[in-house]
C-alpha cells in the first residue's frame, strides 16, 4: 500500500526539502525503512546509534500513536 509520510520542516533538508514522501510499505517499519534507505541521511536523526527510534520521533497511523506496539526497526 502506499504510505505518506509527512516530514517535519526541521528534517526537510535531510528528505531533498519534501514535505511528504510517499513510499510502499505494508507495516510502518517497512515505510521507515524504506524512507532512510531513499533519504540515507534521515536515518541518523530518527534512530540512535542503538538503531532505536530516537525518543522525539512520533509515528502515527491514522492519527493513532503506534510508536510503542508496532514493528519499528531495530536494524
Amino acid at each position: 500500500m502506499l504510505v505518506k509520510i509527512s516530514i517535519p520542516s526541521a528534517l526537510r533538508q535531510f528528505a531533498g526539502g519534501q514535505s511528504q514522501i510517499e513510499v510502499e510499505a505494508r507495516t510502518a517499519g517497512e515505510a521507515l525503512d524504506k524512507l532512510t534507505s531513499s533519504h540515507a541521511e534521515l536515518r541518523r536523526h530518527l534512530f540512535s546509534d542503538h538503531n532505536e527510534l530516537r525518543n522525539f520521533v512520533n509515528v502515527y497511523v491514522n492519527d493513532e500513536d503506534i510508536r510503542h506496539g508496532q514493528d519499528l526497526p531495530r536494524r
